[in-house]
């Protein structure tokens, strides 16, 4: 991909004093993605400003990666411009991984084709969506349960150049298993051989990056694609457990049910409640 697609942004006016100081301004060095974190009260708020592809997406899961998991966090996309598929993707992908090490996540979102993507994928449920940066600040904080609790190690005293490898190769091994989900017997050594690292290495860049272990991360990946086919297509559940890679449609009901608490045709009639809602048509049967 042509580097020339990025372009620069200008830096952003000081931002609005939340109840504290500004505490950290992060950009991706020639890729104008500014990325500031600032609080409201207790809660942290990560403002991310600029645009989003497979060149910057990788810094903005590197500093997901650092957020601190015992404090709830807002992540404001309002001022994100999301480039090409490959940045969707990652972006997407990153912020599932924020969303499982957070007590709580209040995702600023008032664009419609990410707000499409989040809840095809079925990422929309699983964290609170709101339209306007100035929502986050009527939002109370949820009492603390147990989710999202373990912090995850990070890498913090990785030397930049460290860091940038390693997060660049978070990347491509995300996009991997994006484009080969569908295959059962796709494993951990399959993406490393992919992205030209060993098997070793990539355990640890999933474990300090992505906070989870390949099968975990493959998982979620079938269980976003399952999600969207339940919502956009009649398919059979036992035919969408096929083409996201499982070979037995119990095994992904089991899945679907461990990562968003409902069994899968329980999504498939909310999300078109949702649609009868909207346009007070009655949808078809299931």
């Amino acid at each position: 991909m042509p580097t020339n697609v990025v372009s620069r942004i200008q830096p952003p006016t000081p931002a609005r004093r939340r109840g504290g100081p500004i505490a950290t301004t992060s950009a991706a060095a020639g890729s104008g993605l500014l990325i500031t974190t600032d609080r409201l009260g207790r809660r942290r708020v990560l403002l991310v400003r600029g645009r989003i592809d497979q060149q910057t997406a990788p810094r903005l899961g590197w500093i997901f990666a650092r957020a601190n998991g015992r404090e709830p966090v807002a992540l404001d996309l309002s001022a994100v411009e999301v480039a090409d598929g490959p940045g969707a993707v990652l972006l997407l992908n990153a912020m599932r991984r924020l969303h499982a090490r957070q007590r709580e996540l209040i995702v600023v979102c008032p664009q419609p084709a990410l707000r499409d993507a989040l809840d095809r994928s079925g990422l929309a449920r699983r964290f609170e969506l709101v339209s306007e940066s100035d929502a986050v600040a009527g939002l109370a904080l949820r009492p603390a349960t147990g989710h999202g609790a373990a912090r995850v190690p990070a890498g913090r005293g990785l030397r930049a150049s460290t860091a940038a490898r390693r997060a660049a190769l978070l990347a491509e091994a995300t996009l991997a298993i994006e484009h080969r989900h569908a295959q059962p017997g796709l494993c951990l050594h399959d993406i490393a051989r992919e992205v030209a690292t060993s098997d070793r290495q990539l355990q640890r860049v999933f474990a300090e990056l992505a906070g989870s272990a390949f099968r975990a991360e493959l998982s979620a990946v079938r269980i976003q694609h399952g999600a969207a086919l339940l919502q956009t297509t009649d398919l059979a559940v036992r035919d969408i457990a096929q083409l996201v890679g499982y070979r037995q449609s119990a095994q992904f009901a089991k899945a679907f049910r461990r990562c968003h608490g409902i069994a899968p045709m329980a999504l498939r009639r909310a999300a078109r409640g949702r649609v009868k809602g909207r346009n007070g048509a009655t949808p078809p049967p299931t």
